[in-house]
Formats: C-alpha cells, structure tokens, sequence
C-alpha cells in the first residue's frame, strides 16, 4: 500500500482501507472497566458550558507545537494512533496555558507506542484499544530520543512491527498515563469538553470531501474508515445556524480552500448532522491527565486567531 502522499492515502480509504477497526465487544469490555465511562455522567457539572460559544483549544497546543496538523502525515494505516496523540496533546497544552499547571509541555507525544498497542501485524486499530493502552497499559510517549529508541523523528515502522523495547512502551510510558478516559456519545457533550479544552479522538465510518467551502467546512462524501481528532467547536450559529466541529486529519496538506479562525492546515469544519453521525458510533474518546474533568472557566478570544 501507498502512503507516499496526501494523494494517494486519500484514495486508499476512499477505496476502503480500514484504519480505524470496529470492536464492539472490546468497547463493552473497556466501557465496563471505566469509573466513569461516559463523559455526560462524569462531567455533569460540565453541561452547557460550550453553549453558544466558539471554543478554540487547538489554539494552546499552537502555542508549544507550531507544526501541529499538517507537518506529521501518517505513513502507515495508524490514523487511531494520530487522532488519539492529537486530542491528547491538546488536552496538555490547554492544562498548562489556561489553567496554569507547573508542569512543562516538552514535546508533542509520539504515535508509535499508541499504534504498537494493537496487538497485531496488521494495519489500523481501535480508539478503544488506543484509550486502553494511554490510561491503563500504557501511556504517553514524546517525540524525543529515549536512549534505547529513537522517536524524535516520526517512523511509523517502529509501531507497525512492534520495535519499542518493553522498557520504554510499557514502563516509560506508565510514567505518564492519561488518568481519566470517558466516551463522548452526543453533540452536547462534545462542545461542551471542548469548551473546557478536551480534545476528542473520533473514530468513524465518515470520509469528506477534500475541499473546504467558503466557510472552511467540508461535505460529507464517501465513507472512510479512520480516525480524526477533534481540535474546536463553533456554537454560535453564526454560520450555519447549527454547531460544527472543527476536525484535524493525519495526511498533512492533503485538502484546500478558505480557512477561518486560524485553523491549522489539513483541517475542515463539519456540520452539526454529521458531527452527530460520527458520535453515534461510540468511537469517541476524551482524555484528562488529572482525575475527573475539572470545569475551566476559559474565555475563548477570537481575536486572538493568528
């Protein structure tokens, strides 16, 4: 298979490919795991705070990573594992940034210990066993030279063949795991974590077309089975008259046409029914690096767009 440009991987999961792996059965088995499995319940307090709002997260995580979203395409079918560091990293650098944790952001994380969770030799994997591995049997790698692995330069066969040595995949990682995981199931929820600078890693049927209208948004075309993260979200009906949700692929420039509030290249905006039609799925994920989700009282200032 092809991955040598933005191109052709567009083709390959137009023609099918499937990056993203459906598993209902272990969705069940992780959702029965969790203290907190759906993000509703485990951030009540949470509920409305994105209404009418344009909430832009990605905005932080630009602050620390310039080359967020177009400069790291995927060379292999670890879409999951892209969407999932994205959302993540988002989460980091909005906890840093707004809320002022003492923590330093380093890096942005590497995929590869995310896509070598899969347990297999074949392509693509779930969000759920990408959740899995970030909260329970692993956890967050960075883009940085480990000594015994390199992975300060991204090398998708690292992950693909399973060449992390156990010291850095599992203990490393364990270091520094997302402690609270939660599903995203509704609209609402999404806007509203996004709100409080949660980025989500969505898992989908979806595929979309790879020219953004004149407000930056993207109709749905044929069907792709991948991964995106979801880096903001726009409820101010000022566009449409209903929510969208601004998406990052993992294809670097692979798309065009106008842009708005300063998103990063290789993104689109989608509309509210398709939004709702990818969450459906229950392949949604949310993460926090603290227990629980606590309420951020952020000030989103459009004004501020670079």
């Amino acid at each position: 298979m092809d991955f040598s440009t933005p191109r052709k991987i567009l083709n390959l999961y137009r023609e099918g490919f499937v990056g993203s792996i459906c598993d209902p059965e272990d969705m069940a088995v992780l959702m029965g795991e969790l203290p907190m499995p759906v993000f509703g319940a485990a951030a009540y307090n949470l509920f409305g705070d994105g209404e009418g709002k344009v909430s832009l997260p990605f905005k932080s995580l630009l602050k620390f990573d310039p080359g967020f979203g177009p400069l790291e395409g995927q060379t292999t079918g670890d879409c999951v594992s892209h969407s999932t560091r994205n959302a993540i990293d988002i989460t980091r650098a909005v906890e840093i940034d707004i809320k002022g944790d003492s923590e330093e952001f380093v890096t942005r994380g590497a995929t590869e210990g995310i896509y070598q969770s899969r347990g297999h030799y074949q392509q693509g994997m779930s969000c759920t066993g990408a959740a899995r591995y970030v909260n329970q049997t692993g956890g967050i790698l960075l883009r940085k030279d480990y000594g015994s692995i390199d992975l300060s330069t991204y090398n998708s066969s690292l992950g693909a063949r399973h060449k992390i040595p156990n010291s850095i995949y599992k203990d490393e990682a364990s270091k520094h795991q997302v402690k609270t995981i939660s599903n995203i199931r509704t609209v609402e929820e999404a806007r509203d974590a996004l709100a409080n600078g949660y980025s989500l890693s969505v898992c989908s049927g979806y595929g979309f077309s790879s020219v953004r209208d004149k407000n930056g948004v993207a109709k749905r075309s044929k069907g792709w089975s991948h991964a995106m993260a979801w880096i903001a979200c726009d409820d101010s009906q000022e566009v449409y008259n209903e929510t969208l949700f601004l998406v990052q692929n993992s294809w670097g420039k692979w798309n065009s046409g106008p842009k708005r509030l300063g998103q990063p290249d290789g993104s689109f905006w989608i509309r509210e029914k398709d939004a709702r039609g990818m969450l459906s799925g229950g392949g949604a994920w949310v993460f926090s690096d603290v227990d629980g989700f606590p309420a951020r009282k952020i000030e989103w200032t459009i004004d501020e767009v670079f």
